[in-house]
Parts: structure tokens; sequence; C-alpha cells
């Protein structure tokens, strides 16, 4: 059987058959590739919590096929592999070459501890393919144990650095002399040579299936439907953006605390969209700054697609074909596309996430003005988007040094969806694969010891549908006497936007518990909890820290941030806020001052009560008894004021919101110290106290039934200067 395309494209005939063979086989080698890096790896970061990838490439560095685990590497990967090409130029590689590096700046990596090992795939003698494995390795040296340097004030303070073109593998065979320079930079030589090997390992999978591929398909058919997988992935892509109205939009995002200054750093994007294609420009964003939050191109390109394959991609397999209808500018020397010596450790889990937010904050836009049913069902609450880290480093009583980055810290919640709430502890966009390590397997190889892991309710965006939850931890030292701290929470004051109505979620924190009687509880057969500890002091950590001391008998607490919501929390089912209450979900006081629901003695609805506490609060929010009832069919789907003709509409009354281009100015404003207002939400948030810029939020209610339309987090009295000035 064959089939063609339509008569606008000029795809040949072909055989869907070989076709999804082919392709599929790819997707179950780049698979193969990371089981045989788990299993041959020994770090928890790559077999607990996943932080990997891997990938197959053209040798031009095109996308054959990229594994489900972390999308920041589609970038990265592309970057690394496309410079390693043009680095060695015409110096051909051999059979058994392996070539490592993880320096942002020149290859493109995320941060330093991403690692990339790139091997060339040989068919008959022809150079046919690059085989890519990325992991995070536990340390590469540099200022700081685990990787993160929040005190560096340059990139030659943050870890070695690796440039394209390091041969660590020759025809098969270790290069000593690479493998002495890199072990003598960090201080866990034994498990950092172990997983560079497990990186070659799972590129010496990749290429005996892929030559295994090609022995079955033979080499002009492999390449023949590799192209026409790039170029139906691109033809739906495109079909996709062409449902959206053309247009621009901007939206910004803000990066906090650079490691040195609490200061707040702009991420703007401008989005162009026109007939199939869509222009991402981010040159208004601020200068690269003196910290470790700087984003290399490589993650930035990584973040982008983080956003763009859930909400367009949703079911297209990766490959080339999914990033060939955008466009990216940047401007050299920002923070998004940094240049030497811009120190960028932090700077995909800070300004890299807020790429993806912003570009979520974009698609939503588009899509809800979108005529197809489906492409508006793509609007969504914005995700935490953020890695809350601890790294703890130091000898433990037997005298061995360890170092825990911990994985919890990947435990924040998603953003609320138009038919379901958010996903609890769902990861970062980027973490498709997000998994989280064991408590038991944390301490078997670690001396710290669990007191509690638990969502925390004051994390998630409020909705008709709710943002996910992050998630609670709380450890004190077993074994150790003492270890050396750092952290980082960069969702601390500017936290993910809801949607459509839905509240912004909570923020992350740390805070070091000082001498507990956490171990007397626990000789004495108790479990501790927050309920009967005692501290000295409860130490509130700064957004990025270093250098501090836990000790035996602290306890070090971390809370990570909560996805927005969806749609005004008063159009949520009062039947679903009280099991949200009797789930433990959300607390009885939110059920009644957020969703407008009162309970009785037995935790059920009061319909009466809860019908006049409605009314109460949508006649509060517009200083007025609203002239237009609700309607009762906004329990699922998109919230979004439409066009009726030549005016908006209220999608909850029908109330006319005017003719001009935006609906907002029609409605009721009100505006507020997010910090304050969410607080008496019971939603955490931190304060930006005596620091330049307020974090507001806005929100706007429709003037005719009451119906919040809109809440958003404004950043205002920030002044960004550019190069130059």
């Amino acid at each position: 059987m064959t089939t063609t395309l339509g008569a606008n494209t000029s795809l040949p005939t072909y055989d869907p058959v070989t076709l999804e063979v082919i392709r599929m086989r790819l997707d179950s080698i780049v698979e193969e590739m990371g089981i045989a890096m788990i299993r041959s790896s020994g770090s928890p970061v790559i077999t607990e919590a996943g932080d990997f990838n891997t990938a197959l490439f053209t040798p031009d560095g095109r996308i054959y096929s990229y594994s489900d685990y972390v999308q920041f590497h589609i970038g990265s990967g592309g970057v690394a592999v496309r410079n390693l090409v043009a680095t060695i130029g015409d110096e051909q590689p051999q059979p058994g070459d392996a070539f490592i590096c993880n320096d942002p700046h020149t290859s493109g990596s995320s941060h330093p501890p991403d690692t990339t090992v790139i091997s060339p795939v040989f068919y008959k003698g022809e150079l046919i393919a690059w085989a890519q494995s990325q992991a995070h390795l536990v340390d590469v040296g540099g200022m700081t144990p685990g990787g993160f340097a929040p005190a560096a004030l340059d990139c030659y303070s943050e870890a070695v650095r690796i440039p394209p073109g390091v041969k660590v593998f020759e025809a098969g065979v270790p290069v000593e002399s690479t493998k002495r320079l890199l072990l003598n930079n960090v201080r866990v030589p034994v498990l950092y040579w172990n997983d560079v090997r497990s990186l070659v390992a799972s590129n010496n999978t990749g290429i005996q299936r892929m030559l295994e591929a090609i022995d079955e398909f033979g080499l002009d058919t492999f390449r023949e439907y590799s192209e026409l997988s790039f170029q139906l992935a691109e033809q739906v892509m495109r079909e996709r953006i062409a449902k959206l109205p053309d247009g621009r939009w901007e939206a910004e995002e803000w990066t906090e605390h650079n490691g040195h200054d609490n200061d707040l750093y702009r991420v703007h994007c401008v989005m162009t969209k026109s007939d199939d294609q869509i222009t991402f420009d981010f040159s208004d964003s601020s200068d690269q700054t003196g910290g470790f939050v700087n984003c290399s191109y490589g993650a930035l390109l990584g973040s982008l697609a983080s956003a763009i394959v859930p909400i367009l991609a949703w079911n297209v397999p990766f490959n080339e074909g999914v990033v060939a209808a955008f466009d990216v500018k940047t401007r050299r020397g920002s923070i998004v596309d940094p240049v030497p010596p811009a120190p960028i450790s932090n700077g995909h889990l800070t300004t890299g996430a807020r790429v993806s937010r912003v570009v979520t904050k974009l698609l939503n836009e588009s899509c809800r003005l979108s005529e197809d049913e489906i492409i508006r069902n793509r609007t969504q609450g914005v995700w935490a988007d953020s890695w809350t880290g601890g790294i703890s480093a130091g000898n433990t009583d037997d005298g061995h040094y360890t170092v825990l980055f911990n994985m919890d810290g990947g435990a924040v919640g998603a953003g609320a969806q138009p038919e379901s709430d958010g996903l609890d502890c769902a990861g970062m966009m980027t973490q498709v694969n997000n998994m989280l390590p064991d408590v038991e397997m944390n301490e078997m190889l670690y001396p710290v010891h669990y007191l509690w892991k638990r969502l925390s309710l004051s994390s998630g965006g409020h909705g008709r549908t709710r943002g996910g939850l992050g998630a609670e931890f709380a450890w004190t030292l077993r074994g150790a006497n003492e270890v050396v701290q750092t952290v980082f929470s960069p969702t601390a004051q500017v936290p993910a936007d809801g949607f459509g109505g839905g509240l912004p979620g909570g923020g992350s924190g740390h805070e070091i518990w000082r001498s507990t009687n956490a171990n007397s509880l626990i000789d004495e057969g108790m479990v501790p909890t927050d309920a009967n500890l005692v501290a000295g002091e409860q130490q509130l950590l700064d957004i990025n820290h270093t250098g501090l001391t836990v000790h035996q008998g602290d306890v070090f607490v971390q809370w990570c941030a909560g996805g927005g919501g969806y749609g005004d929390p008063l159009l949520r089912s009062a039947a679903t806020v009280a099991q949200d209450v009797r789930d433990r979900y959300i607390t009885a006081a939110a059920a009644q001052d957020v969703y407008g629901v009162s309970l009785d003695t037995d935790g059920n609805v009061d319909e009466t009560a809860t019908s006049t506490r409605r009314a109460q609060m949508r006649a509060a929010r517009i200083g007025a008894t609203p002239s237009r009832s609700v309607s009762d069919d906004l329990v699922s789907g998109p919230v979004s004021p439409a066009r009726n003709g030549s005016f908006w509409e209220c999608p909850s009354c029908n109330g006319n919101l005017g003719s001009e281009e935006s609906w907002r100015d029609e409605c009721h404003a009100r505006t507020s110290i997010a910090a304050e207002s969410m607080e008496a939400l019971g939603v955490r948030i931190r304060h930006r106290k005596n620091e330049i810029g307020t974090v507001h939020l806005e929100e706007l209610y429709c003037p005719h039934c009451g119906t919040q339309l809109d809440a958003r987090i404004k950043v205002e009295g920030v002044t960004q200067p550019k190069n130059g000035d």
C-alpha cells in the first residue's frame, strides 16, 4: 500500500508501513541507549531521576530521534553536535571515537554538569550519523561541589570547561591524557569516570542497533524515509500553526536573584505568527549578568522546545521537522544568549525555565483566539517550571566524601488544564519522564534521614481546575557530623501565572531549623513532625545561598513551587471542592475563602450557604450586585472571552466586554501586592521588601457577573539597561 499527500505538498509517494517501522526503530534505539546508560551508571541522578538524554543525529546535526527524558537537551545536544562538526572540520573521526564536551559557551550545554559524549556512526566506511548521550554528572569541579556555583562571578569558577572536539575515547580505547586531566579536576573521580563510560556505552548501544537497522532496510531506504519523517513532522506542525491567528504578541517573565544580588532580570519575548511560521524574538531581554543565572543558547533552544512540544506537538514524533517551523532571534550578550565570561551554571533552571513559561503564556494568548476547538484546548495554567535545588557535600562518619544533588528538587507542580487539575510533583515541562528518588535510596546512599515528604498545600494555584502541588520535605543528618549546603529556589518571588481567571501558584524556598530535638525523638522511637519538633532558630535561607553548614541535629526543610490554576475558582464544582478538603488537597479555609464553598460539620456542601457565599464574593469583586447570572455550563473546556460579531463576550454570562482590540479594558480591575494577596488565600510566595521591583497581582473581573477572567503577575519598577547604555 502507498499513500500520496495532498497536492499542495511536494512529498513523494511512500509506503506508510515502512515509514512507521523505521521511525519506531529509531525511537526504540534511543530508548535502548537510555536503558544501557541507566544500567551502567552508578549515579542516582541518572538511575533514579532520569536526568539525561539520548539521541541520534544526521551527519550535519539534524535530529533523527530523541529520547523522552529531559527536553532541555534537545537544544544543547543539537548545538553540541553541530559545533563538533564545525570544530573538527576536515579531520576524519574513526569508528570507536568518542568526543566529550560540557562548556555551555562553546558546546551549547545547558550548564557544566550536563556532560555530552558524541560518537560517530560508520556504515561501510561512510559517516552516516552521530550517536549522542548527555547526563548530569554529580560533580565537574569548580568552586562549589555539585557544579552549581551561586557565588561565581565568571564561568572559569564554575567547572572544568570542555570545548567541542576533545576525544575521550579513540578507536574504542580511553584517551589516558584526557582521562587524567578530567579526573584531576573533579571531587568524585570514580563516580565521574564510571558515568563517562556509561555515556560511551549508551552511544555504543545506539551504534550497534542503528547498523542492524540499516542492514535490514538498506542505507538508501533508511535515508529516504528518515527525510520523509522530517517532512511529515514539519507538515503537521505547519498545519497546526496555520490554525492560530496571525498576529504579534509579547510577554515577559523574570529571573530572580543572580547569586549575589536580589534583583529581577527580564526575559522578554515577542512572538510573531504569519501563515504557518512563528518567530520568537528574545532580543529585548536583560543584559547578561555577573551571576550564575545566564542561559546558554543551547538551553534557550531546549527551553523553547519544552513548551512547544506539549502545546502544539503533543502527538508528533519528535525529530528535526518539529522545530523547522520556528525561528528564534536573540541578542548576543543578553541573559538568554550570553558570552564569556558570563557564569552559567544555573541558567537553564532559572532563565531557561522562564523561557518555557513566557512561551507558554504567548501560545496561550494565541491558542485562545483560534477557531479550532482542539487548539483552544491547548491553553493551560503556567507550570511552576523551576528546580528547587539542594546540594549537600561533606565527609561521612566513616571518612568518605559524598555529594548529594537532591533530585527531589524536581517535585514542582504542573499548570492546570482545561479538563483536569495540574499534575502534582510533575517536574518541569522539560522533564517528560520526571522521576523522584525513593526516600530509602537517598537514605541508603547519603547520610540523611527524612522526617517527612509530602504535598505542600500552600503551593498550588487555585482555579476551576487547580494547579499541581509541589512537594515539601525535611531531613536531618544521620551518619555525618556536618555538610556544606548549597541552595537555589528560582520561583520564590515571581510565581507561575494561572490562565482564564485561575490564580498563580505558590513559590519555593528553604529553611534550616537549628539545634532541634529531631535525633532525640528518633532515639526515643518517635516520628519527628513539624508539630513536635523544637528548634532554637528557624533560619529562612536566601533565594541562592552557598557555603552554609548543616550540623547534626539541624533539620533542612525545602518546599517546591506549584502550577498556576485554570479558570475562576468560583466555577469549580462545590462537590469537588468538598472532596478536595477530604483528600487534603486544600484546606477548609481555602474552600470557604477561595472557592466560596461552605461545608457543614460532616464536611458536606451546604448548598444554600455556598450559593449565598459565592454571590457575595462576586459582588465584592465589582463593588455592586452582579447584573447577570453565571452560566452553569463552564465546568470544563476553555474559559476565555470570545468574539460575537464585533463584540467580546464574557464566557460566563455572555455580557458585552466591548468592541476594542482587547476585552481587558472593559473589565473591573484590582491590583495588589502579590505576596500579600496570595498569603491571604493560603498560598506562599516570598515578599520583596526594600528591593527594587514590586511583584503585583492584577485581577480582572467581568463587570456584569463578577467572574474572574484573568489573574496575572506583573512586575513594576525595574529598569533594564541595554549594552552600551
